[in-house]
């Protein structure tokens, strides 16, 4: 199944494709990272698309498991 990651840089929106929720979740970290607004990550299904709040608690995880303890 396609996962997508929905983002927006100088006002302009942009979808970007990945093959696994794994893979979305970390693109969408990195996107973050480069000051990307990302606001969803999901498959074309709506029960299947994470918000801004979730993505947020998982960046939070993501950001601490990647810097030093």
């Amino acid at each position: 199944m396609l996962w997508r990651v929905q983002y927006r840089v100088d006002a302009i929106d942009y979808i970007k494709p990945y093959p696994s929720a794994e893979q979305a979740i970390g693109g969408a970290c990195l996107l973050i990272d480069h000051g990307c607004d990302v606001y969803g990550i999901g498959t074309e299904a709506s029960t299947d698309t994470m918000g801004r709040d979730e993505i947020d608690r998982i960046y939070v995880i993501w950001a601490r498991a990647k810097g030093p303890f």
